[in-house]
């Protein structure tokens, strides 16, 4: 199903949405590897930025332990 306006955008099928994020998201991540700006990742202790020779950079310190997204709402476009 194509949108066509947003009056068709609660009519598209979740599972296509689903798709159509994962295929983008292959996509970024294949551009962020081939550019090595390295993969963010949050640990209990901090942010760090990990990067395809190995090497592993702290961004932030703080205790993420336990946090959560109080919002699960995503917008695509």
């Amino acid at each position: 199903m194509t949108v066509k306006s947003l009056d068709d955008e609660d009519k598209v099928p979740i599972k296509q949405v689903l798709e159509a994020i994962d295929k983008s998201m292959d996509d970024v991540l294949r551009v962020i590897d081939a550019m090595d700006l390295g993969r963010t990742e949050v640990k209990p202790d901090g942010v760090y930025r990990t990067f395809n020779n190995g090497k592993v950079l702290k961004i932030s310190s703080g205790d993420f332990a336990g946090k959560q997204v109080s919002k699960k709402k995503i917008k695509l476009f």
